[in-house]
């Protein structure tokens, strides 16, 4: 959801499911829980993260990943416009790195009772992943992004270990 030059995420923000269409983020953190319930034997490990796209206007995609480790993963999309391009790297990281933060307080203590209730504390891992590097320009925000990070119930994930945003989000950006 966009608003003017913010992007708000709420419990009705529109997730694309690739296997179960549009649903609200409601609705998705139920299709979370019904997969971790379905297999309460596996561990998992839940990512968000965002990459974007620059051309005339900012096109962001944040997404939720469940990974069922060794055995498959389920995935959730939402794609957000800014009206304006984002040409300054460090205003583009703390952007997708902002949303990114605004999803992970959905996954808020309620949630995430509800998931350890379903499947202990030992079997999750919840993981904040953040579109930069030890290497290329990037390097030099890794401290920051890191540090606002740390203080949430996410463990931060950077290249090449940040998938959810620099592979899954990045390969979205441009095809929705």
């Amino acid at each position: 959801m966009s608003s003017g030059s913010n992007i708000l995420f709420d419990e009705t923000t529109v997730f694309r499911s690739l296997g179960k269409g549009e649903l609200t983020f409601k609705e998705a953190f139920d299709e979370i829980l019904n997969y971790i319930k379905a297999d309460k034997n596996s561990s998992y490990k839940i990512s968000v993260g965002t990459d974007s796209q620059v051309s005339g206007k900012t096109y962001f995609v944040t997404c939720i990943h469940v990974h069922r480790v060794g055995k498959g993963a389920i995935g959730f999309l939402h794609k957000s416009v800014l009206q304006r391009p984002i040409r300054n790297l460090r205003e583009k990281i703390y952007m997708e790195t902002c949303i990114t933060l605004q999803l992970a307080y959905l996954f808020d203590e309620e949630r995430i009772g509800m998931i350890y209730d379903a499947l202990g504390k030992k079997g999750i891992t919840f993981e904040f992943h953040i579109d930069i590097g030890r290497k290329g320009e990037t390097k030099v925000l890794i401290n920051e992004m890191v540090g606002m990070v740390k203080g949430l119930n996410f463990v931060p994930k950077i290249k090449p270990d940040s998938f959810c945003a620099s592979c899954f989000a990045n390969r979205y950006t441009k095809a929705i």
